[in-house]
C-alpha cells in the first residue's frame, strides 16, 4: 500500500480496442490519472488508441508490465481472458480494475482473488451501477430497516439489442467463447444489484432461451430465487424485448421500495403488516394503504468515475473497496447457477459447485452446443 500521500496513479489499459473504453475515458483522462500505456492483441485499433491518448502501445500486456509496471491495470479485454491477464498483472505488482464479468467461471474468479491476496494488491470489479445515487439511497434505507422484514424482490430489465449488436464481436454470441450470453454480459449489472441490496440468495431455479436473435447463447432469462430467512424473488431480463422501464422493487412488512434509473420511490404502510396480521379484527379487513415518503438522494458522480475514485482512495488511503473480487464474484455465481439450473432442469443451491459447472461448460464447448 502507498503511504496515503496525494499523487497521480500510473494506469495502463489492456484491451484498448474495446468499445467500453469510451465509458472509461472520463476517468482515465482525469487529473489524478497518468495513462502510461495501452495494449491490444489487435494492433490497428490498439495503436490508434495509443496515438489518440498520447501513450505507449504494446501488443502483449506482459511486455508492458516489464517496461512500465503501472500502479493500476485496467482490463477491458473479453471476459474469457480476464483471469489470466489479471493474475499476470497482480503477480507483477499492479493493482487491477477488471470489467464485468470478472471471469467466465467461478474457479477462475477464485484464482484471481487468491492471486490478489498473495500479491497484496487490490482487485476491483467495474460495477458502476452500485454508485448510482438512487442505489446508494436504497441501500441505506434497507440497512436502516425502513422496510422492516423484507418479504419479496422483483427485478425486470430489458437490454434491447438488434442483430447488429451481436455482429460487432463474435465473442458476444458464442458459448464456447463467452460462457453464456445475456446473463454473462448485460445482466451482470442486474445480478450485482440484487446481491448488493439483498445479499446472496441460497436457492435458484432458472429458465433461459433464445427467443428472437439468431445466436448460440440466451437472449432471455427468467429465474426464481430464495434468500436465507425466507425472502422470495423473481428476475427477468432480455435483449429480445422492450416496453418496460428497468426497475427493481423490494417489498417489506413496512412498505415498498422501487428503484428506477435516476429515481427512487419509497412508500410506507400506515400500519406494519405484521401488526395488521396480528390485530386486524375483520377476517377480510383491507390491508393498510401505502403512503409516499420523501427520501433524500444525495448527488453523486455518474458512470465509471466513482469506480476509479473508489479504487484510488483504497490504494492511497487504505479505504475499503466497494466492489472487490469477493463482491464482484457474486453476480458471476448467480449467472453460472442460472445457466446450470436451466441445463439440468432443477433447482440449484448456492454456493455453486465449481468443478461440476466447469465440467459442464467444457463438455458444451467440446460439443459446440448452446448453453
Amino acid at each position: 500500500m502507498d503511504d496515503g500521500s496525494a499523487r497521480r496513479l500510473r494506469h495502463a489499459v489492456i484491451g484498448a480496442g474495446a468499445g467500453i473504453l469510451k465509458a472509461h475515458m472520463p476517468a482515465l483522462l482525469s487529473p489524478d490519472v497518468d495513462l502510461v500505456a495501452v495494449t491490444d492483441v489487435n494492433e490497428e485499433p490498439g495503436r490508434s488508441r495509443a496515438v489518440e491518448l498520447g501513450c505507449r502501445f504494446y501488443t502483449d500486456h506482459r511486455d508492458m508490465l516489464v517496461d512500465k509496471l503501472p500502479d493500476v491495470c485496467v482490463i477491458l479485454a473479453p471476459q474469457p481472458f480476464h483471469a489470466r491477464i489479471a493474475i499476470d498483472c497482480l503477480e507483477a505488482g499492479s493493482h487491477v480494475l477488471v470489467e464485468k464479468p470478472m471471469a467466465v467461471r467461478l474457479d477462475d474468479a477464485d484464482a484471481m482473488i487468491e492471486a490478489a491476496g498473495e500479491a497484496r494488491r487490490l482487485l476491483a470489479v467495474s460495477f458502476q451501477q452500485r454508485f448510482r445515487p438512487e442505489v446508494r439511497a436504497a441501500k441505506r434505507l434497507i440497512e436502516a430497516g425502513e422496510l422492516e422484514e423484507v418479504q419479496r424482490v422483483s427485478m425486470t430489465h430489458y437490454w434491447t439489442r438488434p442483430a447488429a449488436y451481436y455482429e460487432t464481436a463474435p465473442w458476444r454470441a458464442g458459448p464456447a467463447i463467452e460462457g453464456g450470453g445475456l446473463l454473462m454480459n448485460q445482466a451482470s449489472h442486474d445480478l450485482d444489484l440484487l446481491c448488493h441490496l439483498l445479499g446472496m440468495p441460497e436457492r435458484i431455479v432458472a429458465w433461459i432461451g433464445t427467443v428472437l436473435h439468431d445466436v448460440e447463447v440466451e437472449d432471455t432469462a427468467q429465474a426464481m430465487l430464495r434468500w436465507p430467512g425466507g425472502v422470495f424473488g423473481s428476475f427477468y431480463t432480455s435483449t429480445a424485448g422492450a416496453g418496460d422501464e428497468p426497475h427493481v422493487v423490494i417489498y417489506g412488512t413496512a412498505g415498498r421500495l422501487r428503484v428506477f434509473e435516476g429515481r427512487l420511490e419509497f412508500e410506507r404502510f400506515g400500519v406494519d403488516l405484521e401488526e395488521y396480521a396480528a390485530t386486524e379484527p375483520e377476517p377480510f379487513g383491507p390491508p393498510p394503504d401505502l403512503e409516499p415518503v420523501d427520501v433524500e438522494v444525495e448527488p453523486g458522480l455518474q458512470g465509471h468515475l466513482p469506480v476509479y475514485q473508489d479504487l484510488h482512495e483504497a490504494i492511497l488511503k487504505g479505504s475499503p473497496l466497494t466492489v472487490d473480487g469477493v463482491e464482484g464474484r457474486k453476480s458471476l455465481e448467480l449467472a453460472n447457477a442460472m445457466l446450470y439450473s436451466n441445463l439440468i432442469h432443477k433447482e440449484v443451491s448456492l454456493p455453486l459447485d465449481r468443478s461440476t459447472y466447469a465440467s459442464m461448460l467444457e463438455e458444451l464447448r467440446a460439443a459446440r452446443k448452446p448453453i
